[in-house]
């Protein structure tokens, strides 16, 4: 192998450390995180995990759990999609979205954007504001995962930058008894545009994308100055 070859698979390799892999594509910013996030709790304690999507130094959400719950936080007016309660209650479970999902300003009926907080609709720094994701008590559990493993789905999400609304989601594998793990999140970097639920790439695997486009690009620029 070249030097030159080696010198470009060492830099793509560097890509790839132990922060957060983001990605554009036509508008779609896409944050892959290295390792799984796990999102859960001991016994004894409560558990917090910030989430800064755009990477401009301001929490955007926060997941909580404590014994028998994970749940979402909604900072400031930010808002997630729950599936509606039946009245009298407010408010609702955070709903599961399948792949293809389109997050939007348009719901079915049975779902809605609400802010974790439904009846202030504003999320204070610090106020115990959580929408529930999973809550299991001995008499059974409440959530849109499935138990134990639990699986794999989408939560929507729209928070509010400089510019405009944005729609976005996360992407993780839940179970309705043990928390689960984030795998990363995507968001339109297009103000008021909708954004379909996808899978985010293994971290492998935007690591083999962006081999083989810095190979293709090496291989066209040796063509043409062969």
């Amino acid at each position: 192998m070249s030097g030159r070859m080696w010198s470009l698979l060492l830099a793509v390799a560097g890509l790839f450390g132990p922060t957060a892999v983001p990605a554009v594509a036509q508008g779609v910013i896409t944050v892959v995180l290295p390792q799984p996030m796990g999102i859960g709790s001991d016994q004894l304690n409560q558990f917090f995990y910030p989430i800064d999507l755009n990477g401009d130094g301001l929490t955007d959400f926060t997941f909580g759990a404590d014994v028998g719950f994970v749940g979402l936080r909604t900072e400031r007016a930010n808002q997630v999609i729950v599936r509606l309660s039946p009245p009298p209650n407010i408010g609702g479970r955070v709903a599961r979205l399948d792949t293809g999902f389109q997050v939007g300003s348009s719901l079915d009926p049975q779902l809605a954007w609400i802010s974790s907080d439904p009846v202030g609709g504003y999320v204070s720094p610090g106020e115990i504001a959580f929408a529930p994701i999973a809550i299991h008590l001995n008499s059974g559990s409440s959530s849109e995962w499935p138990g134990i493993p639990g699986a794999r789905g989408f939560i929507g999400i729209q928070f509010e930058l400089n510019d405009g609304l944005h729609y976005g989601y996360f992407d993780v594998t839940m179970a309705a008894e043990a928390g689960g793990v984030l795998h990363g999140w995507a968001y339109n970097s297009i103000p008021n545009a909708p954004i379909f639920a996808s899978p985010v790439p293994e971290p492998s695997t935007w690591a083999l994308l962006s081999l083989s486009a810095v190979l293709f690009w090496w291989y066209g620029r040796q063509k043409r100055t062969g």
